[in-house]
């Protein structure tokens, strides 16, 4: 799986890395693999070393995505907030398959739940941590082990309004 982001606290990488230590156990073959750059590099290597993940948890920093993206079944996502979110928009039109948090923007625009991925339920002011990070690893142990069944499907079907040409038209129109 992959992840492309600034490293920065409010994109919580470090729940990811630690989502991804759960999951291993019961997703053996998991790789996670990390892009960008940021002031929380030092603090997502210390969590990779802490858990002993280095072997299937990587930092790859800044790289053009273009190509990257099509290695990869599941792009994961882990702020409470975004905008739009360019990265899920690359991913989903990667045909990735997508998780990320029920919140109210960014997310729910790319990922159809139970359709091309999951969308994790999360009370930001409310859960712990701990509950936040198991929740996130329950929904790539489902994506692996019992997921969507044509999840790159659906996302290419859903980026379709977001391609250039469609775009284009749009601007035409208006």
């Amino acid at each position: 799986m992959v992840t492309a982001s600034r490293l920065a606290s409010e994109k919580h990488i470090d729940w990811l890395v630690r989502a991804a230590s759960i999951a291993k156990k019961e997703v053996p073959e998991l790789t996670f693999d990390i892009y960008g750059e940021g002031g929380e590099r030092e603090s997502i290597e210390n969590w990779i070393e802490k858990l002993g993940a280095h072997d299937y948890i990587r930092l790859l920093g800044h790289q053009k995505l273009d190509d990257i993206y099509k290695n990869y079944p599941l792009f994961v996502a882990a702020s409470t907030s975004e905008g739009f979110g360019l990265t899920l928009m690359e991913a989903v039109g990667s045909g990735l398959g997508m998780i990320g948090f029920d919140v109210n923007y960014g997310n729910p625009t790319f990922i159809r739940d139970g359709k091309n991925g999951y969308l994790v339920p999360i009370e930001v002011k409310e859960d712990s941590n701990e509950k936040i990070i198991d929740s996130l690893a329950q929904a790539i142990i489902r994506f692996f082990n019992d997921g969507p069944v044509d999840p790159h499907e659906t996302s290419y079907a859903i980026a379709t309004p977001y391609l250039i040409e469609n775009t284009r038209q749009k601007w035409k129109e208006l």
